[in-house]
């Protein structure tokens, strides 16, 4: 086995125990869970949509003294939203640091000087390797959520392919809620 698979083996694991400390709430809601990992910080995570500038980030963590903030892509589907929101708690559950440039100054805090702002937020750059974190803890808590998640649609059990309309009945009484597309 490679030293490359190695390492992405550990960073999976890394990441799964990051996504399997959380009370991921039932339905998923992202506002909860950031309610839930802020109370558990002693600091609240404030989310705020706003449109990003093309090009730039699509979501921004900031971290301030009493509070979190992420700031995520208002023009864009709620999957998409989720996902950056979560590709930023990833930074912000794996302790790493950022460097906000002039033009997210500004976008972020237009009434303040970009270097004054870049000098109270005191961040160093992204590396690589906590890009790759960030999306694979956002890509593992997406995949939680969704094991967890709102019900599937309901399949009408005489939908079912050939003889799996009783199976699929079954399913649905034992488990309390419809049972998703077999297709899927």
């Amino acid at each position: 086995m490679s030293s490359s698979q190695d390492d992405d083996r550990e960073l999976r694991r890394r990441c799964q125990a990051v996504v399997d400390a959380l009370e991921i709430p039932y339905p998923f809601d992202m506002a909860l869970l950031c309610q839930r990992i802020g109370g558990h910080r002693g600091r609240p995570i404030h989310l705020i949509a706003m449109p990003m500038p093309p090009g730039g980030p699509s979501g921004v963590w900031i971290s301030a003294r009493d509070y979190d903030a992420i700031f995520y892509e208002a023009d864009t589907g709620r999957p998409h939203q989720d996902h950056i929101i979560g590709h930023e708690l990833g930074h912000l559950l794996c302790g790493h640091e950022r460097g906000v440039g002039d033009d997210l100054a500004r976008m972020l805090l237009p009434d303040l000087d970009p270097a004054l702002v870049r000098r109270v937020l005191q961040r160093t750059g992204y590396s690589a390797i906590d890009e790759r974190e960030a999306e694979m803890v956002a890509s593992l808590l997406l995949r939680a959520a969704q094991r967890l998640g709102t019900p599937p649609p309901a399949v009408a059990p005489d939908a079912a392919p050939g003889g799996a309309a009783e199976v699929v009945a079954r399913l649905q009484r034992s488990l309390g809620r419809p049972v998703g597309d077999l297709d899927g």
